[in-house]
């Protein structure tokens, strides 16, 4: 074994701690690029699974498929460099002596360069093979989870499930290998080729990563004033070691960012889902359509109560009727409509002093009718204006406030025949209204509709929305009280559904469940790449500072004031990198938002809780490791420590 590799093999023997920390980066790195690879081969199979021989959408997804793992490599990559190569410059800088020594002696640049890049392709070939093994482990996970987060979507589309099998692909492993080395490699290289450039003299004297100017250092006033000496021996301390600190703020902020642009992803995720999905408490639907016969409000009161009997479920009914709503466009007052709605109205091309709404009355069955009342803060037997309104417009879906209540009456028309044209127009007061989510979801009134919740209405459809522990039995159940009350036969025409309405709802929010699973799993692992960093750097920065500790202790310094300067330290470590990482991450948010807001649309909400997370995750973070490190510094001998240096 060559010189330079013995000395790089001693040197990780030496500094275990920040060799595992280091070695922590390098596998974590390894199992992502991994597990990304992996998952794509898994992708890929299940996707021609489905495909067959269509060898042109093979040639289009493969390169899909190729496009997704560059980019996740390339942000991979860019951030393993940034956290393994501090990790290599941190040890550089702590033997910034030992290679002045050596250079004094006649070792060459070349062969001081040699001894960090020895290190790093000795860490390599105990890191990448355990990387390997971790990524295939996540890789198996991530299949197992998405296949159990698939039943819903398999099972709603039925005959063509999506079923990822756990594929090992030799090629996606060498690729792996290759580009986990190429990262290894490059990021000791920078940190080699300063150590190897600097001169043997400034190397000894230790010249590195703690810069002494000719001028004084000069602490913040604000901190020196707060915080006495402590603070200014903190705050002096962080100017001196700008490198070692910055790396900690730098890892911190990355880590905030992408925490909430994580978390933002995920709500937007979710707000978009339920805007889209238009979701009811619902797993069960029940329609009934009698063909030019209008039913009576007490059969529909009958049937209710004949479903409520099934133990445990409950059950909102509804119905529109012919009588007074032939899906006709009534005239509106502008002064009626919101700034939203004759917003919305002029993108439908119906501008004017009078816009035409469709109408529609609804009634609801008399128990949930009560709460509704209730709610709009009005008395039984009233008229309930649903003041609300949710729709698509062009690309996008919104939500808003449609009409200005104020208790006002509406002309509606009332059919005296059969025939569409014999009506009369009468006034329909409006006695309360609901708005937002007060609104029930079983009742639609998105675009440009005007419905209106009434007491007593004869009805030709019906629709049951139950919420029930056992869908299954409530199916067979619901089908002899159909049996029951609406027979079907010549006479009398009639159409029944039931409908499994939790279906497709599932469906979806499995797919959102089943993406957030692993852009949280992603982030994650980034995260962990980046706390590595701050854990190495941190532990390293209190290691390699014992001599300066030593010297306060000498000087009368007590253990408790110690404690104090470097929980400061630790502080505005944490400040800094929040001050820098929460514009970051609540920017992220917004761009987030404004990119979903080109499929829907809702208003912008700040991220507080990952905001509060964030500022809680950095302080407890920074302030463990601070004193973790500094527990180390107990019983050390005070003269040995300035002898030498080192605990």
């Amino acid at each position: 074994m060559k010189l330079t590799a013995k000395l790089a093999h001693s040197q990780i023997k030496i500094n275990k701690s920040r060799s595992v920390w280091t070695l922590a980066g390098i596998m974590l790195a390894t199992a992502m690029i991994t597990a990304v690879y992996g998952l794509g081969a898994s992708g890929y199979a299940a996707i021609m699974r489905i495909m067959g021989e269509d060898y042109q959408f093979r040639s289009e997804y493969l390169s899909t498929i190729i496009s997704i793992a560059v980019i996740l490599s390339v942000i991979i990559v860019s951030a393993s460099v940034i956290v393994v190569s501090n990790s290599f410059r941190v040890s550089a800088g702590e033997r910034t002596g030992q290679f002045g020594i050596l250079k004094s002696v006649g070792a060459t640049k070349k062969q001081i360069a040699a001894i960090i890049m020895n290190e790093s392709i000795l860490l390599s070939a105990v890191g990448i093979p355990a990387g390997i093994m971790l990524g295939l482990l996540v890789h198996l996970a991530a299949i197992e989870i998405a296949n159990y987060l698939l039943n819903d979507i398999n099972q709603y589309n039925a005959g063509n499930e999506l079923i990822f099998p756990f594929v090992v692909v030799w090629q996606a492993i060498l690729l792996a290998v290759i580009v986990s080395f190429i990262t290894v490699v490059l990021s000791a290289w920078l940190p080699a080729r300063k150590a190897a450039k600097i001169a043997a003299i400034d190397a000894i004297r230790g010249a590195g990563e703690i810069k002494i100017n000719k001028k004084q250092v000069k602490a913040n006033w604000l901190i020196s004033k707060l915080f006495k000496f402590e603070g200014t021996l903190a705050s002096k301390s962080m100017k001196r070691s700008k490198r070692n600190f910055r790396a900690t703020v730098m890892s911190l902020t990355i880590s905030i960012l992408l925490f909430i642009g994580a978390s933002s992803f995920g709500g937007n995720l979710n707000r978009m889902a339920n805007l889209v999905l238009y979701t009811i408490d619902a797993n069960v639907m029940i329609s009934v359509i009698y063909n030019n016969q209008s039913i009576s409000q007490e059969t529909f009161e009958d049937v209710t109560l004949k479903l409520r009997e099934f133990p445990e479920s409950a059950v909102f009914g509804t119905g529109s009727s012919t009588d007074w709503n032939h899906l006709v466009a009534i005239p509106v007052a502008e002064d009626m409509l919101t700034q939203n709605m004759r917003d919305y109205l002029e993108t439908e091309n119906r501008p004017g002093s009078e816009y035409y709404l469709s109408f529609g009355l609804v009634t609801v069955d008399d128990k949930n009718y009560a709460e509704l009342c209730k709610l709009a803060g009005v008395p039984l037997g009233s008229n309930i204006l649903l003041n609300y309104c949710r729709t698509r417009i062009g690309e996008k879906w919104t939500e808003f406030t449609p009409f200005n209540f104020s208790g006002q009456a509406i002309q509606v028309p009332h059919f005296t025949s059969d025939s569409e044209s014999d009506y009369e127009w009468r006034d329909l007061p409006l006695h309360g209204e609901l708005r937002g989510d007060s609104v029930p979801n079983e009742i639609y009134v998105g675009g440009a509709n005007l419905t209106v919740v009434v007491p007593f209405l004869d009805k030709l459809s019906y629709d049951w929305f139950i919420q029930s522990p056992n869908p299954y039995s409530f199916e067979e159940y619901a089908y002899t009280v159909l049996d029951e009350f609406f027979p079907s036969d010549d006479t009398l025409p009639v159409q029944r559904y039931i409908h499994n309405v939790a279906a497709a709802q599932n469906a979806e929010r499995s797919l959102v469940l089943l993406v957030m699973t692993f852009v949280y799993g992603f982030v994650g692992m980034l995260t962990l790449i980046g706390l590595t960093n701050v854990i190495s750097t941190i532990s390293t920065n209190i290691r390699s500072r014992s001599r300066e500790f030593a010297v306060l202790k000498s000087v009368g310094m007590t253990h408790s004031g110690l404690n104090r300067m470097l929980n400061l330290e630790s502080i505005l470590s944490s400040v800094k990198s929040l001050i820098y990482g929460l514009p970051l991450g609540v920017g992220a948010s917004y761009l987030i938002y404004k990119g979903i807001m080109n499929s829907v649309f809702y208003a912008y909400e700040f991220p507080w809780a990952a905001v509060l997370q964030s500022i809680l995750a950095v302080f407890i973070i920074t302030w463990v490791t601070m004193r973790y490190s500094a527990s180390r510094l107990h019983g050390a001998n005070i003269i040995e420590s300035i002898r030498s240096g080192r605990l």
